[in-house]
């Protein structure tokens, strides 16, 4: 598929890895819709940065804990772009209580997580399904690296983000054969909000473990998102960048 002149909506698009997702397809030709549920600042600098790129933009807010706000942000974007033919789900929630304190991971922490990273991407594929159909395009999630491999975690982080690839293997099935959905599931990637308030010694950890000693680069990440929208015969994969941590 040619992204140029194509319709896009990247949800979670204010933050780190979904402003470089919005960049990528602003210079790939595409039209894009940036989906947010705060930060006003960060999603007027998003749209000046597509615009200033020669395409349009849109802001759209989205509260992904809630189906009627999903409907109606998707149905903005899509009104406002014309369609839309791409959809990346590129939000994500993380936090929860002190480490092996199952007790005190009340319930609506775990509910309030679950629900961004997991049933969000569900219910925005849900909405944008007529749309993507129609124009014959392309979903891309995003996973994480500790889903997978000998990694475990005690947030609902882990089993949540997890749970977005086999959210991939459905929704392929699913919306097959007119749309194609793939997962890309990055590890720790510097400089972005998820990251920001990590210690050094966190990010030399990952750093070191990784078979590259590098952490996971946000434009190999962005780059790979492009890929699987562009292909036209792949569907319900996960690719794993991370500096090849997880196949050690």
């Amino acid at each position: 598929m040619d992204i140029a002149g194509k319709p896009a909506l990247v949800v979670g698009g204010s933050g780190g890895l979904g402003r470089r997702l919005v960049e990528r397809l602003a210079e790939a030709g595409a039209d894009v819709a940036v989906g947010y549920s705060g930060g006003q600042d960060r999603v007027a600098e998003a749209c000046d940065a597509v615009e200033k790129r020669g395409r349009r933009a849109v802001a759209v807010r989205l509260d992904l804990r809630d189906p009627a706000s999903v409907e109606a942000g998707v149905a903005q974007a899509a009104e406002a772009l014309g369609g839309l033919a791409i959809l990346m789900n590129a939000a994500g929630a993380a936090g929860g209580p002190p480490a092996g304190d199952l007790v005190a991971y009340d319930p609506e922490t775990w509910d309030r997580i679950s629900d961004i990273n997991f049933r969000g991407p569900f219910l925005v594929s849900r909405a944008a399904a007529p749309h993507l159909r129609a124009a014959r395009g392309a979903i891309v999630n995003f996973g994480s690296t500790i889903g997978h491999g000998t990694w475990g975690a005690d947030r609902a982080f882990q089993p949540t983000k997890a749970a977005v690839s086999g959210l991939t293997r459905f929704l392929a099935a699913t919306l097959a054969p007119e749309v194609r959905v793939n997962c890309v599931a990055p590890g720790l990637m510097e400089n972005t909000v998820m990251s920001s308030g990590a210690p050094e010694s966190f990010v030399s950890t990952w750093r070191e473990a990784a078979t590259l000693k590098k952490t996971t680069s946000i434009d190999d990440v962005a780059e790979q998102a492009l890929t699987f929208c562009r292909a036209e015969t792949v569907t319900g994969q996960t690719l794993v960048i991370d500096g090849g941590l997880t196949f050690r």
